[in-house]
């Protein structure tokens, strides 16, 4: 009778520690998602989009994959500052994002990491601690706020020169 209670009790703890495993190996299965992710860096003071500016991309399922890089990718803004995520990059749950020669208006410095799913489904803003611009948030748009300088920023739109006053 004991021998049949603790066998009992080994096939339920075992069936426990299964059902667990099987609901956790289940987010971290490859899906595929057709949908476009764009990445936009804006300045953290005035909200100008960055153009030119060069992106390391890391993605992976957990945070160990993302330190390491397996999964990764370079890409560049263009004028609006708006990047789009590579197919190689976009069936991940978790995103980290580096950009080159600025830093991050995060608590975090030089890189982040983002879960693609909130990204695709309402879109995500980082958090911006370099001022008080924020960005709207679209599906499939995540918007990284950095610090820039002068030479970063697009130029001022020129103004007509005065006109003399009349006599």
């Amino acid at each position: 009778m004991k021998t049949a209670r603790s066998l009992s009790l080994a096939f339920g703890l075992a069936a426990l520690i299964l059902s667990a495993s099987a609901g956790k190996c289940q987010n971290s299965l490859p899906v595929v998602h057709t949908e476009p992710v764009t990445i936009q860096i804006l300045d953290g003071k005035a909200g100008a989009p960055l153009a030119r500016v060069h992106l390391d991309l890391a993605a992976g399922y957990d945070d160990r994959d993302l330190r390491r890089g397996l999964w990764s990718a370079e890409v560049v803004t263009d004028a609006k500052g708006r990047a789009s995520l590579p197919t190689s990059l976009r069936d991940f749950p978790l995103l980290a994002v580096w950009v080159e020669k600025h830093k991050l208006c995060q608590t975090r410095g030089r890189s982040s990491d983002f879960i693609l799913d909130d990204v695709r489904y309402q879109g995500l803003s980082a958090t911006n601690h370099c001022g008080i611009v924020t960005a709207d948030d679209a599906p499939g748009v995540l918007h990284v706020f950095v610090k820039s300088t002068a030479k970063d920023l697009p130029p001022p739109p020129a103004t007509p020169p005065a006109k003399p006053p009349a006599k």
